[in-house]
């Protein structure tokens, strides 16, 4: 291990990106309006980096359909690695020291999670005040690999609702990181009940009257004075869907009622029910009911 410090840097600000990458981000999630939770998508050439720390947590998600070989070290603790072909995921947590160098030019995400998101969601799963994450050398993880690709997907797509989207996979990928590569080796704590019955129908009554604007689960927990972890997991008990299914099962049915009721042009429906263009419309839409809207009118 170089006597060097190690830089302790923010990718969020492009210009330390490039003290440890020699490109920019192809994309990232600056301007989506996503909370708590930041992407990028890069390809670098074959590299190595110098020894730095991130601010947040970070997750890798290489993209590579071939083995590449690779070599990773976490607080000098150097190890080779073949990435590709399953061994898709890296963690490295906030504030550790890491350095790693690759043999080609590669294709990855890099996933960045507030140290202070994943406390507040540990306290309320374990009653912990401090997680510890555990550095992971490149490994397995269909779970984390398949939200890295969905993100990835989401912000090709620019569409808005994104980011209540993003909200939903950022509180399953933190449950996922507490229970398997924390320090904490107890079973999460189960809530029981559902949301009470004043508070389901706050959150309700918000998402009708907001269902044409971007809706985030922040926002709706704020509404109902509930963390975005407590929320989501009681709201999923009281109706058996997860605050971004309801929202879009909502906005499906809105269409259809709109497609019935009135003559409105689609591009204008799909403002009203808070698609970002008519594409996502179609897309969910067909999701939903196995034909697009403009077949769904004429078959009426």
């Amino acid at each position: 291990m170089s006597d060097t410090p190690s830089l302790t840097v923010d990718f969020t600000q492009s210009e330390e990106v490039l003290q440890i990458l020699p490109r920019s981000p192809l994309r990232s999630s600056e301007d989506s309006g996503w909370n708590g939770i930041y992407m990028q998508q890069h390809l670098q050439p074959s590299w190595e980096t110098p020894d730095y720390a991130h601010i947040r947590h970070l997750i890798l998600v290489h993209g590579m359909q071939h083995q590449v070989q690779a070599e990773r070290a976490f607080e000098g603790r150097r190890r080779q690695e073949q990435i590709g072909r399953g061994s898709n995921v890296v963690i490295v947590p906030a504030t550790v020291q890491h350095q790693s160098n690759w043999s080609e030019e590669s294709p990855f995400s890099l996933l960045f999670l507030e140290p202070d998101f994943l406390t507040q969601v540990a306290y309320e799963s374990v009653t912990a005040e401090r997680i510890r994450l555990i550095p992971q050398y490149a490994m397995d993880d269909p779970l984390i690999d398949q939200i890295g690709r969905s993100l990835s997907a989401e912000l090709d797509s620019d569409a808005w609702g994104g980011r209540l989207f993003a909200d939903s996979l950022m509180i399953a990928l933190s449950i996922h990181l507490i229970r398997h590569y924390s320090d904490w080796q107890q079973p999460l704590r189960e809530y029981a009940g559902g949301l009470p019955q004043r508070k389901l129908q706050k959150a309700i009554t918000y998402i009708n009257e907001h269902l044409s604007e971007e809706i985030s689960i922040t926002a709706i927990a704020d509404e109902v004075e509930m963390s975005q972890y407590y929320f989501s997991r009681l709201f999923k008990q009281s109706t058996g869907i997860s605050p971004y299914q309801y929202v879009t099962r909502l906005r499906i049915e809105r269409t259809k009622y709109l497609l019935k009721m009135t003559s409105l042009p689609i591009s204008a429906i799909t403002l009203q029910v808070g698609f970002s263009n008519q594409n996502q419309l179609t897309i969910q839409f067909r999701k939903s009911t196995g034909t697009t809207p403009s077949n769904y009118r004429k078959q009426l």
